[in-house]
């Protein structure tokens, strides 16, 4: 009698899952071996559990459009936070930018943000940054002006 590792059962268990969501999405034969040959196997067995829970999260993304769309909010955010912190001179880690998120949205964490506030913060994150460039611009170009009349 062998005994299974860790990393076998959860291979066996991702096995399982990948199985089971293909037949929720409705993803025939077809699109498995194209799903396979894309990881460059023949036979789900032959894949790594780290392949199994990105394919895993691809299904579950696909079946799921409003989560991948928040998904690509959430990260617009981010990327807005993270560009209005570098306008203002400043750095930022991502626990920061999220907690400036989440006190932007008044919610308890970063993934509890609604998809239309992420979007509003986006665009408002996205303004300020541009703000901050225009208003950059227009001293520079008024200290120009000083300078060239003096």
């Amino acid at each position: 009698m062998t005994m299974q590792t860790i990393t076998d059962r959860y291979q066996k268990m991702l096995l399982k899952k990948f199985h089971t969501l293909l037949g929720k999405a409705g993803i025939g034969e077809d699109g498995k071996r194209a799903m396979l040959a894309s990881y460059g196997v023949t036979s789900s067995r032959d894949l790594t559990a780290h392949d199994l829970l990105e394919l895993c999260d691809q299904i579950d993304r696909m079946m799921n459009k409003e989560a991948a769309e928040a998904d690509k909010w959430r990260k617009r955010v981010i990327a807005s936070i993270f560009g209005w912190r570098k306008a203002m001179g400043n750095t930022a880690t991502m626990e920061e930018v999220k907690a400036i998120a989440c006190r932007a949205a008044d919610a308890e964490y970063f993934n509890a943000i609604p998809l239309e506030r992420l979007r509003s913060l986006y665009y408002a994150f996205s303004k300020k940054t541009k703000d901050l460039q225009f208003v950059e611009q227009l001293t520079a170009d008024e200290l120009d002006t000083t300078a060239w009349v003096n």
